[in-house]
């Protein structure tokens, strides 16, 4: 949390505790004197993906190789589990890294941003409600959408946050370090996405909250939805992939699970 914190990250200590215990063999630290000064995970979702996160060294120790050394070690232990494909999403600074370890940019990625004062008021939709978990049904759907099944990670998701679901698609939040994060959100349309998010945003419990919000800048719909609620662009990262192309449907995700999940 000091090396995230640091680095002005969204990321709170359940959002480390969540992948510890997701992949405890793909989490790496390097110590100096007993204290870490750089950090990498690796969540497989299954063989045939497998995500990159969490990559941080604290700023003194900096240009020493550190997170290159992470990033290779996270490499070798995917290729030893047999996993085919690795992404990750990259900021500016850390894109020349990967691309010199076999990267390549796939889409770029916006974080946009609400604040309290920006809150603007919205209808509730009375046919949404809120589960316990994701029937199989949604499940599928967001299996199309991410291009690999990753339920463990959904129920580790709601279990910390807040759920809007229909029959065409969910949408999720959970807390974060400095706003709320909405996401992964998953529909089948551009309506059904709108529904979903803005029922969801008015949630009594939530709605005075700062936000953070991801999404591909593939998907226009997601950034129009983003504008008309309105959020605005806060930084750009870039989504990158070693290796083989996943069959996914970038136009059914209105909203990513995290920089460090997919």
């Amino acid at each position: 949390m000091e090396l995230s914190a640091a680095a002005s990250w969204n990321q709170t200590s359940e959002d480390w505790c969540r992948i510890m215990q997701l992949s405890p063999k793909g989490c790496r630290c390097i110590k100096d004197a007993e204290k870490v000064i750089g950090t990498t995970t690796l969540l497989p979702y299954g063989t045939h993906l497998a995500w990159i996160g969490m990559v941080l060294t604290r700023p003194e120790h900096r240009r020493r190789g550190l997170a290159k050394r992470l990033v290779e070690d996270a490499i070798a232990t995917a290729e030893q589990l047999g996993i085919r494909t690795l992404k990750l999403d990259a900021t500016d600074q850390g894109r020349p890294l990967y691309e010199s370890l076999d990267f390549t940019v796939e889409t770029p990625i916006e974080r946009w941003g609400r604040d309290r004062s920006e809150r603007h008021p919205a209808t509730k939709e009375s046919n949404l409600h809120c589960n316990a978990q994701l029937p199989s049904a949604l499940i599928s759907l967001d299996t199309k959408a991410f291009g690999v099944e990753r339920s463990a990670l959904l129920e580790t998701l709601f279990r910390s946050g807040m759920c809007n679901a229909s029959a065409n698609g969910y949408v999720l939040s959970r807390p974060g370090r400095s706003a709320r994060y909405l996401g992964p959100c998953v529909a089948n349309s551009q309506a059904e996405a709108e529904k979903l998010i803005v029922a969801h945003l008015e949630s009594p419990d939530i709605q005075q909250e700062n936000w953070y919000w991801d999404m591909l800048s593939t998907n226009q719909a997601a950034l129009s939805c983003a504008e008309k609620l309105g959020f605005t662009r806060r930084r750009l990262l870039w989504r990158m992939r070693r290796e083989q192309v996943i069959q996914n449907n970038d136009a059914m995700v209105f909203a990513i699970a995290g920089f460090e999940l997919g």
